[in-house]
């Protein structure tokens, strides 16, 4: 009985090591599987603010060229205004 009972706890110590072996497997590829997220995650933040900084050149660019379209606008309808008021005044004289 005692043999029986000796047994059967090996048996158990013996399914319980496999589970633990499988179990250390199991957390080391959960671990393998983290750090490469987590190298993921760090590359697309690292991305992310890169393309914040050019998305703010951008911006700043398409401000500086908006201000210029705007300045050869008024140049060429003040232009035209001068142009205009000749033209009037050519046609006033006849």
């Amino acid at each position: 009985m005692q043999l029986e009972n000796f047994e059967r706890l090996e048996e158990k110590i013996t399914k319980a090591i496999k589970i633990i072996d499988k179990l250390k497997q199991e957390n080391q590829q959960i671990s393998s599987s983290y750090s490469g997220l987590s190298s993921q995650i760090s590359q697309f933040e690292e991305k992310t603010k890169n393309l914040s900084r050019e998305n703010e050149r951008l911006r700043k660019e398409l401000t500086a060229k908006e201000g210029d379209f705007k300045q050869k606008k008024e140049k060429i309808r003040r232009q035209l205004e001068k142009l205009l008021q000749k033209l009037t005044f050519v046609e006033n004289f006849d």
